[in-house]
């Protein structure tokens, strides 16, 4: 029975040039497809995610998310490091739990906090969450404290 074989090698040898648009080549130390579409140009097929192993432990200056880019044009995916993905949301690359900004342009405070006072607050009708005009601290002003019944 004939078969088809698709070229194959490691990636840092992946052609540049002289390829044919739908040529396949898949990479034998990582794993990934790539497909022409012009003599110098290619894309990568995507692994489906839900297949991928899990990361054990992240490093955040080295380690990649892959990102949608809605207003890029052609290939849509991109990649960035962890670091400055945190970097993006104003979060310090040395942090390890997830945050929030409360004021606008300020460092991030945790959103599921460690002790109990560095959490997320959250308001219901009788409280109410203001910020100075400086930007420099956000004020919590309690109307009625009702502990309910027994």
């Amino acid at each position: 029975m004939p078969r088809i074989q698709m070229k194959r090698g490691l990636k840092a040898n992946l052609p540049a040039a002289s390829m044919l648009a739908g040529e396949a080549h898949f990479t034998t130390d990582r794993g990934t497809l790539h497909i022409a579409t012009g003599p110098t140009t290619r894309l990568p097929v995507v692994p489906p995610i839900d297949d991928l192993t899990t990361i054990a432990a992240v490093d955040g200056a080295a380690d990649l998310l892959i990102l949608h880019d809605a207003s890029a044009t052609g290939q849509k995916e991109g990649k960035i490091t962890v670091n400055a993905f945190k970097a993006a949301l104003n979060i310090p690359s040395s942090d390890l739990d997830e945050k929030v900004a409360v004021v606008a342009g300020s460092v991030s405070g945790y959103i599921f906090g460690t002790n109990g006072t560095d959490g997320v607050i959250r308001l219901n009708p009788s409280l109410q969450w203001t910020k100075d005009t400086g930007n420099a601290f956000v004020t919590l002003a309690v109307g009625d404290v009702d502990c309910g019944t027994f």
